[in-house]
């Protein structure tokens, strides 16, 4: 028997699924959508008895979309939320850059992806990562005469992710080393605070 999973039908729900979180604001990693899917399926099957080929078709993608939204908007207070979704990004147009500005926001997505990931916030870490990712690809693929095309969208979701991590340092004591022990890193996270804030201005100048 033909895994479940590579079937036309399990694939199409798991597409139509993705497609109906873009409607509502969100774009999800496709590996997370197949998993809710797979999961969902496999419930359904238990549940009346029947295969994973067939359950398939019991399933829908609002149903799909509807637990990942779920996940998303109604999580115990202070919990970080799911990986893989991300805000839809709205604005790809493209903006040219000095190469040297850009190299400040690939230090300022690793310092933020540093402090969110000490601290126990992988999203944000991810985020942050795919981020600095984004920018560095730009820096090799589109570059000329000193200067590199970057989607707007890029730079406003650094400085969101960028202040919100300064907001964690300044306002929930994140720190670069969350040890428990007082030695000093508390200066050293105060310290951090106004190359981030700069940093995050320095990403909304650009865009425009």
């Amino acid at each position: 028997m033909a895994d479940p999973q590579e079937t036309v039908p399990f694939k199409a729900l798991v597409a139509q699924a993705s497609a109906v979180l873009l409607t509502r604001g969100v774009e999800v990693e496709t590996t997370a959508v197949h998993g809710v899917v797979a999961h969902l399926v496999g419930t359904m099957a238990k549940r009346v008895g029947t295969d994973e080929e067939e359950a398939v078709h019991l399933v829908t993608p609002e149903a799909v979309a509807d637990i990942i939204m779920k996940a998303t908007t109604e999580r115990e207070p202070g919990a970080a939320p799911p990986h893989a979704v991300r805000p839809v990004r709205v604005d790809d147009r493209l903006v040219r850059v000095r190469v040297e500005s850009l190299g400040h926001l690939v230090m300022a997505t690793s310092q933020a992806g540093k402090y969110a990931n000490m601290n126990g916030d992988g999203p944000a870490a991810a985020h942050l990562l795919d981020l600095g990712t984004e920018i560095g690809a730009a820096l090799v693929k589109r570059h000329t005469e000193g200067e590199a095309e970057i989607p707007i969208g890029v730079l406003d979701e650094v400085a969101e992710q960028v202040d919100a991590v300064a907001d964690c340092i300044e306002e929930d004591g994140w720190s670069v080393c969350p040890c428990g022990e007082d030695h000093g890193q508390r200066e050293t996270d105060l310290g951090v605070l106004p190359v981030m804030r700069h940093h995050a201005a320095l990403a909304r100048r650009l865009r425009s």
